[in-house]
């Protein structure tokens, strides 16, 4: 797994301009499986997006075609995650 990062650069009501597109992204790569979860950051600051892949690379060219991403809204950051812990529910996405 690999959890992305966002961190605002810009203020919130730019964030607002493009939250309706951001969702449909993240609705596309849920119904494709590739996320497990996403949510806001405390103070809402930015958000954080639990991706089911292991390809860096790969992960990148997702987040290129995020709104946030295109219209400079938000810096992107990768933190590769291996889980030795999980609730049943998730085993089949982290095995």
């Amino acid at each position: 797994m690999i959890v992305t990062t966002l961190t605002y650069k810009k203020p919130l009501s730019e964030v607002q301009k493009y939250l309706n597109e951001h969702i449909v992204f993240l609705e596309k790569f849920y119904a494709k499986n590739v996320f497990l979860a996403s949510g806001r950051r405390d103070n809402r600051v930015g958000g954080v997006i639990i991706v089911l892949s292991n390809d860096l690379q790969e992960v990148k060219e997702i987040m290129a075609l995020d709104p946030f991403y295109k219209h400079e809204i938000a810096d992107y950051g990768f933190m590769r995650f291996e889980p030795s812990k999980y609730l049943d529910e998730i085993k089949k996405f982290v095995e």
